[in-house]
């Protein structure tokens, strides 16, 4: 009987040295990974839940939470990437997308708008609106999304850009970055 145990407490536990090791190899989060803390962690200044208007958005970044989740918790369906993608090293990027889709749809419901000013072949200076957005690559945040507002001089009001242009830039840009997730992922919304 001490041989027999002996024999599984030793499989045991080359089984999950074997794990962590996988792990390791192919670059992949090891299980410990807070994964479900991220995904709880919206970090949103505010309250932006309470705006009716973006209600769309809270509707995606729960569903893409639950398919990640749903991901992270099947070995059925990471074993499935791993056979019909060709290699363990797939479940890490497939990791990876999830959770730049989850940040991009975080950033489209809470963004920042950037404002300055750039000068034309003629000299005439034009208030660009410009957000960011995440790249596919890396996660990184990138410039990508800019709206002219109009010629700076006649657009600013002592200096500062009125409050009702700011939201309806606000209201482009986020039909602009909405737009572009759309086309990004418009496979999973068939």
């Amino acid at each position: 009987m001490e041989i027999l145990d002996l024999v599984i407490g030793t499989s045991s536990l080359w089984a999950v040295k074997a794990t962590q090791s996988f792990f390791f190899f192919f670059g992949m989060p090891l299980p410990e990974d807070k994964w479900e803390d991220w995904l709880d962690q919206d970090e949103f200044e505010g309250q932006p839940w309470l705006n009716k208007s973006k209600k769309y958005l809270f509707d995606e970044l729960n569903l893409a939470k639950k398919e990640f989740k749903e991901f992270l918790n099947s070995n059925e369906l990471m074993n499935e990437t791993v056979s019909r993608n060709g290699g363990a090293k797939v479940v890490n990027q497939y990791i990876n997308a999830h959770a730049i889709r989850i940040k991009k749809i975080r950033l489209i419901i809470q963004f920042k708008v950037y404002f300055n000013v750039s000068k034309n072949a003629y000299g005439t200076r034009y208030l660009l609106a410009k957000s960011c957005w995440i790249n596919n690559q890396d996660g990184k945040v990138i410039k990508k999304f800019s709206r002219v507002v109009g010629q700076a001089e006649q657009v600013k009001k002592g200096g500062k850009v009125p409050s009702n242009i700011i939201k309806d830039v606000e209201k482009e840009l986020e039909a602009a970055m909405w737009h572009e997730y759309c086309l990004e992922y418009k496979f999973l919304n068939q």
